[in-house]
């Protein structure tokens, strides 16, 4: 891909001071979105957000949904659901089926992020993170997901339009059991080195020790002890977070020396051998995805989860950007880019130490920016294990998390060019990230910070996102101007991705309590399609006859239809 320039020239300014990109995207009569849709389209649209407006009905779709279940009478439902809301919301039940809406797409400047919309099971009992049993069962699940992700690959290679992506839940390539014991690990080790640092953010040999006693497994034998002093004798200067983490990394060069056990330690050890086998093939599924995808320059976006299992899943997405995102591999644009839940109190630190990481070991990071989407399901298990929620406690708290981290990138992508004076595209970056928001405000202002760093929207390093069938006036406005937007594309059997569409109902009532302006245009112009334009009202002159004699006038009257206004 050709390399595009940082700085770009100006762009004219409207009178009141917007660029028409933002003067569109502030508009609420546009209808650009509108004019790309067929009628029935626009029909089944009216009709779909009129069912999420009614109140009640979110909240009562899964009962109702369990109870044909039991009945046996889940047929006719998901026939209506299929005809409906998965029509709007989905690409349909194939990637094949997909095409089309990708095309579709494509011809407004939009790309697609195709998502085989499989989940594991999201209310994990903490009990069977201690039964091994359920694996063998899981992990064959596992391969099958990692057949259907090719050919979700295989789907998304050979678009009409460069760029796509295909999303990953990481849960569908493991047992969910062994990502919550590694999220625990992974937490214990963090803590590890809150307790035992020396105050300045750095911890010394004699607090990793500390660390290696109390949070990782026990030596299997002597040998193993010897080995783990001489690496610990090593530490001449003492370590940051960053450099603690790789340093006890379970999937690290000294695995075998922190984390190696016996099987009769089972018990004592925070992970078992078999769940370190285990771990171990679900990175060899996602490195075969990662491989086909960097060879066919498909972009692979690792979905955010459950906060119970996100640390697992970040470590693994970042470890996957250090092998693919190379910072020195011109001829590729960064592979692997990780989710980013910036509803969580932790996520601005995150986002910060994974841009330090990248930096010092010359990978690009690569991130998309959510608000979060578990929000209701993230409280109750905070409530019911009684733990504090990790959540923001405001909505405000959550936008500006949210608008922050956007500005966090862009500050250090204009940083890194007046540093350099490097010209800066989607191969030389050294970040590149979404912002996935339905919010107008959010993507208003980073257009400006965009327009004010004078980063170029055809640059490649700043994408937006939305759900398909969801803010399609924000989506298609930004790519009638050149902006790289992209559609989450979903697709499944219906019964795989009933999660996928109660979620996003429940997640986003608020978008959804909103979209009354929205049908109203729909309307408008399914009406002016089917009866023509409305006709202005006559403009009616009164113009003063020549000599100024008061009170006697001339009467001119004017027709103002719509193509004439």
């Amino acid at each position: 891909m050709a390399e595009a320039p940082l700085l770009q020239a100006a762009s004219s300014e409207l009178r009141n001071g917007a660029t028409p990109t933002i003067a569109e995207l502030q508009d609420d009569e546009g209808r650009v979105a509108m004019r790309a849709k067929s009628t029935e389209e626009l029909v089944l649209a009216m009709f779909v957000y009129g069912l999420c407006m009614v109140p009640g009905l979110v909240s009562i779709t899964p009962p109702i949904i369990q109870t044909a279940e039991a009945l046996h009478l889940q047929a006719p439902l998901y026939w209506i659901i299929k005809r409906t809301v998965f029509r709007h919301f989905c690409g349909g039940e194939t990637p094949d089926e997909c095409v089309a809406s990708m095309d579709r797409l494509a011809e407004s400047g939009i790309n697609c992020i195709l998502d085989l919309s499989i989940e594991a099971d999201l209310h994990i009992d903490d009990k069977k993170a201690e039964d091994q049993s359920y694996f063998p069962l899981q992990e064959n699940r596992a391969d099958i997901v990692l057949d259907m992700t090719k050919e979700c690959l295989r789907t998304a290679a050979a678009a009409s339009s460069s760029g796509a992506f295909v999303a990953v839940k990481v849960t569908a390539f493991a047992p969910p059991e062994l990502l919550l014991r590694l999220n625990t690990v992974l937490l214990q080790l963090e803590q590890g080195f809150d307790a035992w640092q020396r105050g300045d953010g750095t911890i010394d040999s004699e607090g990793l020790r500390q660390m290696a006693e109390h949070v990782l497994p026990p030596p299997k034998s002597i040998e193993q002890q010897i080995r783990r002093e001489a690496l610990l004798v090593q530490v001449m200067t003492p370590l940051d977070q960053i450099q603690t983490a790789q340093f006890f990394d379970p999937q690290g060069p000294h695995r075998d020396i922190w984390w190696e056990t016996h099987e009769e330690q089972a018990e004592m050890t925070p992970l078992t051998p078999e769940e370190l086998a285990a771990y171990d093939r679900m990175v060899e599924r996602l490195e075969r995805v990662c491989d086909f995808a960097h060879n066919n320059h498909v972009g692979i976006m690792v979905d955010a989860e459950q906060s119970y299992f996100q640390e697992a899943i970040d470590h693994v997405a970042v470890n996957l950007q250090a092998k693919y995102n190379r910072r020195d591999d011109r001829a590729h644009t960064p592979t692997v880019y990780n989710t980013y839940q910036m509803y969580t109190k932790a996520a601005q630190r995150k986002l910060e130490r994974d841009v330090e990481r990248a930096r010092r070991q010359n990978f690009a990071f690569a991130a998309k920016l959510v608000r979060g989407a578990y929000m209701v399901m993230e409280r109750k298990r905070a409530a019911q294990l009684g733990y504090p929620s990790p959540i923001h406690d405001t909505l405000t708290d959550t936008h500006a998390s949210f608008d922050g981290g956007v500005k966090y990138l862009l500050d250090e992508l204009r940083e890194f060019y007046d540093a350099t004076g490097e010209p800066i595209s989607d191969t030389t970056s050294p970040i590149v990230f979404m912002v996935a928001s339905h919010n107008r405000n959010s993507i208003i202002q980073t257009v400006r910070e965009m327009e004010k760093h004078k980063i170029s929207p055809r640059a490649g390093v700043v994408h937006f996102g939305q759900l398909f069938g969801m803010q399609d006036q924000i989506s298609y406005t930004l790519g009638k101007y050149n902006y790289s937007i992209y559609k989450y594309l979903p697709y499944g059997k219906i019964e795989e991705v009933m999660p996928y569409l109660l979620r996003r109902a429940q997640e986003n009532s608020s978008i959804m309590g909103g979209v009354g302006k929205e049908i109203t245009l729909m309307w408008s112009e399914v009406k002016e399609r089917l009866f023509g334009p409305k006709q202005k009202p006559k403009l009616v002159t009164i113009t003063p006859q020549v000599d100024g004699t008061p009170g006697d006038v001339d009467v001119e009257v004017t027709s103002t239809s719509a193509d004439t206004a």
